[in-house]
């Protein structure tokens, strides 16, 4: 089976790999997800497995105190799923959400199919007002 994965930005029928990923959470404006390709259709069923790890939030974090020293400890969050891909399918395509309260910073997405880990990458999610705002201005001073 030879196979391909792209995550990114789902734009006009295609995956378009980003490495910085707006967060946004209205589907009709964007969504985000995964595409395998797998060339020609399927023999058998085939499971597919994700894993989407986010930085830890603000209210996730906690110090912890030790003997040694004081120390903070970060619970991240994950977003988890798992699918059979029947037999016949030549292509695979998951759509993840953005939730209120998922925190910016950089994320990491993880796709496995049949046992082979065909993405594992970092990506980006931010705020794309405070981008806008911050590309406006030149230290601190509004530009014409």
């Amino acid at each position: 089976m030879s196979s391909s994965a792209k995550f990114g930005v789902f734009f006009g029928g295609q995956v378009e790999e980003r490495r910085d990923i707006p967060f946004e959470l209205d589907p009709s404006k964007q969504t985000q997800g995964f595409r395998v390709d797998f060339g020609t259709p399927l023999a058998r069923d085939t499971e597919v497995t994700w894993t989407i790890d986010m930085p830890a939030s603000a209210q996730a974090t906690k110090t912890v105190r030790t003997k040694a020293a004081p120390r903070v400890e970060a619970h991240r969050k994950s977003i988890t799923g798992k699918a059979t891909i029947r037999a016949g399918l030549s292509r695979f395509d998951q759509v993840t959400a953005f939730e209120p309260g998922d925190p910016l910073g950089l994320w990491n997405a993880r796709v496995v199919v049949g046992g082979k880990v065909l993405i594992d990458r970092p990506f980006e999610v931010y705020d794309r007002a405070e981008r806008t705002r911050a590309a406006s201005t030149d230290a601190g001073r509004r530009q014409p």
